[in-house]
């Protein structure tokens, strides 16, 4: 019980603001090629905290000449992170990027698209990254609005045939290329390549897929390993208010 004896309020606050520089960090970092560098360092760390334990005494010499030059090199390396979170923190905008709504946005998109019987493949992310489906597609790390995504869809040009997958606010791929599902239990005919890779991310994912059928002019929704067709315009706005609380 000591501990709470000497606990104050301001160790809390302390706590609190810690937490919320590693959120950031983590958020900047998760969806970046920065990611794979991070998970590199800390198999480094471990091996240097095994050197220390173990008394290793060459590994520990070279890690300890190492590290100084390679602090200079993380900065380096990481250049482009940091001069982003740096003007994100002076905009005051560690969260949303754009004033605008993604839900109105996608949704508009939506409507539009399947009233002009344009295939699309729209994906949510939840708390499942989905940057390595978009390792063979572009990035483009731009505000999602219905005019992207109609621009996308709606071109002949090479990214309307893949998925496009949206962050938060941001449209970070097009052209994403996605697990196709094996499931043929059930599966319909007038369900084609499309329907089965949004199926096929659901399965393997929280995301929130949206697939319009070319075709038809119809939507469909996958989540959760389970594919939706035929939705009404409400349930696709409620399903997309769920992805976003």
């Amino acid at each position: 019980m000591w501990f709470f004896d000497t606990f104050r309020l301001t160790d809390l606050f302390d706590i609190l603001i810690i937490a919320f520089f590693l959120y950031q960090a983590y958020s900047l970092l998760i969806n970046s090629r920065a990611w794979n560098v991070v998970r590199g360092l800390g198999l480094l760390l471990a091996v240097w905290f095994l050197a220390t334990q173990l008394d290793l005494q060459a590994t520990e010499w070279l890690f300890n000449r190492v590290a100084p030059v390679g602090f200079i090199g993380l900065v380096v390396v990481f250049q482009p992170e940091l001069r982003a979170a740096l003007e994100r923190v002076g905009r005051g905008r560690l969260g949303r990027e754009t004033d605008q709504d993604p839900v109105q946005e996608i949704m508009s998109a939506v409507r539009d698209l399947a009233s002009q019987r344009r295939g699309a493949l729209l994906c949510i992310q939840g708390r499942t990254p989905l940057a390595e489906y978009g390792a063979n597609g572009t990035v483009l790390n731009a505000p999602v609005t219905s005019a992207l995504l109609q621009t996308i869809f709606a071109s002949a040009g090479p990214l309307h045939d893949g998925a496009v997958l949206i962050v938060d606010d941001l449209v970070s791929h097009a052209g994403a290329i996605l697990p196709l599902s094996d499931r043929q239990e059930g599966w319909s005919v007038k369900h084609g390549t499309r329907h089965r890779a949004g199926l096929g991310l659901a399965e393997v994912s929280d995301a929130l897929v949206l697939i319009i059928s070319e075709e038809r002019g119809t939507v469909s929704l996958a989540r959760n390993g389970e594919l939706d067709t035929d939705v009404a315009p409400a349930d696709v706005l409620v399903a997309l208010k769920e992805a976003y609380q």
